[in-house]
């Protein structure tokens, strides 16, 4: 056999070894900083998405509150990584004003018999303002198809 062959051998196996360790232990270095972040009053996201505040850590248990302050019991695997949660920003002048919506005080908007009269509603039959079908929608002319 070629000597250059076992040679060539050699230097791969050395290196799938190197690079196969050097992940290992990148990532048990990860986890060493995770645990000790996650102490009481840390926020942390979990695996599933779940943003929360580190109340309390029982050694496998973590303790963690919502921002409604529902605490729920999680498993420290389940933990992905301690970040603040993403809540918007809103500006107090400029944002809040401009985008303000009228909201009326009572129902009277949706209220069918409020206009009086008939009524017609997209896609649907003329209805007259106590909310029954009028005459023309009711005789069931050839082509339509009757609405209940």
């Amino acid at each position: 056999m070629d000597p250059t062959i076992i040679i060539f051998l050699a230097l791969m196996i050395g290196m799938m070894w190197f690079v196969t360790s050097r992940g290992k232990k990148q990532a048990a270095a990860q986890r060493d900083m995770l645990a000790k972040a996650v102490v009481p009053g840390a926020s942390v996201m979990t695996i599933g998405g779940f943003f929360g505040r580190v109340v309390d850590v029982d050694g496998d248990v973590v303790t963690l509150e919502s921002p409604s302050g529902v605490e729920t019991i999680w498993l420290r695997s389940a933990i992905k990584e301690v970040k603040e949660p993403p809540f918007a920003v809103v500006e107090d002048d400029e944002d809040a004003a401009g985008t303000s919506a009228v909201v009326p005080d009572d129902a009277s908007a949706l209220d069918p018999g409020a206009g009086g009269g008939t009524q017609f509603r997209p896609g649907g039959p003329e209805v007259d303002g106590s909310g029954r079908l009028t005459r023309d929608d009711e005789s069931g002319e050839p082509g339509t198809t009757p609405r209940a």
